[in-house]
């Protein structure tokens, strides 16, 4: 199920010390309440992080004006929504139409691992240092008026300071949700590696830096972002079987709030190699789920992240 509409937190409320009988007259009306099927976490604590949300599609976005997690306040369309969340909002909905429509990505939502999962929720936070997060189970869901749900939900957060008009951090967190649905493997050259390189649809660069290629794939472990020159040569070897169509026109409805295009390439050619490196990452997860007696999708973190599959994975990613 999608989630949709907007949402404010409503008031804390202040609680005063009361007598003996006001005290049993409160506890039946909890019990009341909680019969009811209310759940008790769906009220915020009074200084909730969050104080308002926006929602489209599979994507809900929390974010708040107030405090040191703020957002800017600018509305120059005058939705009631800050230009700086709804930017967020269109970089994610249009990476997630290029994933799918583009490069015939499978959406994490209809991936087994997370068919329980009830939506993307999207945190907007300061950040002392990086600019985003991605996380890879699902958990449950934040508070929000109007909430009929307690399914879990996949997170990201975005620095509150991150103006998608100039940064593609959205669309590369994205894409680790898309990464973890389709596979448990979670070393940096792998996941940083591809997703920097995948930036490039939404980027403002006149010119993508990307920087050469290890000539080798134990090369690969320690890498991170800077493996994104890897996926560039890989693809350059590999695209030549895929069609080459100019990208759709669809791409033209994803607008930021000053009128600048979100996609900014006009063939996809080169990145559609990406499905069949994920399909062929999720085979090779799923052999060794089964060498190591372990449940696909229930991975334990440092299992994930273990470099003892980097030569492997590069082998499979790199077979004609």
């Amino acid at each position: 199920m999608q989630i949709n509409g907007n949402g404010r937190y409503l008031p804390g409320q202040v609680f005063s010390v009361i007598k003996l009988e006001q005290l049993v007259y409160l506890l039946l009306g909890l019990s009341v309440f909680l019969i009811s099927g209310v759940s008790a976490w769906a009220r915020p604590h009074p200084k909730a992080l969050y104080t308002h949300s926006v929602a489209e599609g599979v994507f809900r976005v929390f974010y708040t004006t107030e405090g040191k997690h703020a957002v800017p306040a600018d509305d120059v369309d005058g939705n009631a929504v800050p230009d700086r969340v709804d930017d967020i909002l269109v970089q994610l909905k249009a990476a997630d139409w290029f994933y799918q429509t583009q490069l015939g990505l499978v959406p994490p939502l209809k991936h087994s691992r997370y068919t329980q999962s009830d939506g993307i929720e999207v945190h907007v936070q300061h950040f002392d240092q990086g600019t985003g997060l991605a996380f890879d189970e699902p958990t449950k869901p934040n508070w929000f008026e109007g909430q009929s749900s307690t399914a879990p939900t996949l997170k990201i957060k975005i620095g509150s300071q991150v103006d998608p008009r100039l940064s593609t951090t959205p669309a590369h967190e994205l894409f680790h949700v898309y990464q973890y649905a389709y596979s448990p493997f979670k070393t940096k050259w792998f996941t940083e590696g591809m997703a920097r390189w995948l930036e490039e649809p939404f980027s403002r660069q006149a010119q993508f830096a990307v920087p050469p290629s290890p000539s080798s794939c134990r090369e690969l472990t320690g890498m991170a972002y800077n493996a994104n020159g890897f996926f560039a040569r890989l693809a350059e070897r590999q695209f030549k079987g895929f069609d080459q169509a100019a990208i759709s026109d669809e791409y033209r409805q994803f607008v930021y709030s000053d009128g600048s295009p979100v996609i900014r390439i006009q063939s996809v050619y080169k990145f559609r190699p990406v499905k069949t490196w994920l399909e062929r990452a999720a085979e090779l997860g799923a052999r060794e789920s089964r060498r190591l007696g372990v449940v696909e999708g229930k991975w334990p973190e440092t299992l994930q992240r273990s470099a003892q599959f980097d030569l492997t994975l590069c082998e499979a990613l790199t077979k004609p």
